[in-house]
């Protein structure tokens, strides 16, 4: 299992040099990206980089939301609400009701299947399985992984097991499974 904490991740220019990232983690392979992890700031209107051969899904983490405009219509992307789109597809975002932070999961839909699910229930909780990669989210609040602490922004990973976490009372969790196809 791997944690990473938020206040380790650096910032990088958008694809589109529009604005500002912080990868959290990444499988590649010879062929490519399989998946990617990462947060991103948006402080205004506008056009969302293309990632040919990907599925994105999209969750709003701070802040309102926004309205993602599509070629199949528009999206809803409200605050702790995952939406799924083609990571090719000409998109721009309008938002609601000023700056938010955004949590985003794309991966290679051809080589592998991908969930994001919220949980607000507190107590223990399991993602993934065996063969799989579950990812625990921090939203809000705290989570407690095999004995650390997990604060907003810091998120959790294994590929080996199922990920095990406990959630506090009023904590806000994103959730993410991770399968091979093929």
């Amino acid at each position: 299992m791997q944690i990473i904490r938020r206040r380790d991740l650096v910032e990088t220019p958008w694809k589109n040099g529009g604005g500002i990232t912080r990868n959290i983690a990444e499988e590649r392979d010879d062929r490519g990206a399989l998946w990617r992890l990462s947060m991103a700031d948006v402080d205004g209107d506008g056009t969302f980089s293309s990632f040919p051969g990907l599925t994105r899904i999209l969750t709003v983490i701070k802040g309102d939301g926004m309205v993602l405009h599509g070629p199949d219509g528009d999206l809803q992307a409200d605050y702790a609400n995952p939406v799924r789109f083609d990571g090719a597809a000409p998109v721009t975002a309008t938002l609601t009701q000023g700056p938010i932070r955004d949590f985003n999961l794309m991966f290679d839909t051809a080589r592998c299947a991908g969930d994001a699910q919220i949980v607000r229930n507190a107590g223990p909780h399991q993602v993934g399985q065996a063969g799989q990669t579950g990812v625990l989210h921090v939203i809000a609040g705290t989570a407690s992984v095999h004995g650390a602490d997990l604060g907003v922004g810091d998120t959790a990973i294994s590929t080996a097991a199922p990920l095990r976490f406990d959630l506090v009372q009023d904590a806000v969790a994103l959730t993410i499974t991770l399968r091979p196809q093929g």
